[in-house]
């Protein structure tokens, strides 16, 4: 069973998960300390962050990019071949949710012709479910290594369903820290790793302000958004 998400109103009993990557990147060429998963560093362009999955799902995005384009991120790219067998990547697509699976063994993902599907969910901006097997029975830290996006960036929202991040590794509030411009009645629902379900409270843009708070963010991690209409998240960012 994976997630269930085709209506317009979501709560905790219409998106469901089962309740069952380890990621892994390899930055021995970095002669650097990677940071834990609330924080940031950069150096120059070059962004150094760390994720803690659990075992189970996690929602989780990919704010660095590996050539400063936002484009040509794969899960090669940004896991590399480190993983357990049957780590699974799930990419939300066209209203279903599609997965693809890593066989440690020939060091390939599986899934269905779905491979460029998964590539491109990892570009910044966008955002998976990573789900990590039950053995090793430990959280698994993932260091992510890649440029930081500067300048002027847009990531066009369709209205409906979708899981989306800011393309830049920030942390905070959505539409202040973030940059996210909501519109009326979009709903936000950010994934508890811990619970493995979503959060009780969905933040809904009343059209002056969050009702159930304004949604805060650690880097790296996305949102699923229920927008009510077609927007562009811009992000403005220079990294100093």
């Amino acid at each position: 069973m994976i997630l269930v998400a085709h209506t317009e109103t979501l709560n905790n009993n219409t998106l469901q998960i089962m309740r069952t990557k380890t990621l892994l990147l390899a930055a021995a060429t970095l002669a650097v300390s990677l940071v834990t998963s609330q924080a940031q560093v950069y150096s120059g362009i070059v962004g150094y962050s760390t994720l803690s999955l659990t075992n189970g799902f996690n929602l989780i995005c990919n704010p660095l990019d590996d050539d400063g384009t936002g484009t040509n991120n794969t899960l090669q790219t940004v896991f590399s071949t480190n993983l357990p067998n049957a780590t699974a990547v799930y990419i939300f697509s066209a209203g279903s949710w599609q997965h693809v699976t890593y066989v440690a063994s020939t060091g390939k993902w599986l899934g269905n012709g779905l491979t460029n599907l998964a590539n491109a969910a990892l570009n910044p901006g966008f955002g998976v479910m990573v789900q990590v097997p039950a053995s090793p029975a430990t959280n698994v830290v993932v260091p992510l290594v890649g440029n930081v996006l500067q300048g002027s960036f847009t990531n066009p929202i369709p209205a409906g369903l979708q899981i989306v991040s800011c393309v830049d590794p920030l942390s905070g509030t959505l539409d202040t820290n973030l940059m996210y411009a909501p519109t009326k009645q979009d709903k936000v629902y950010t994934w508890n790793s811990t619970i493995q379900n979503y959060n009780s409270v969905a933040p809904t843009w009343s059209g002056t302000t969050w009702l159930g708070g304004d949604p805060n963010l650690q880097v790296a991690q996305p949102i699923f958004l229920n927008a009510k209409s077609n927007t562009v998240w811009i992000v403005n960012f220079t990294a100093q």
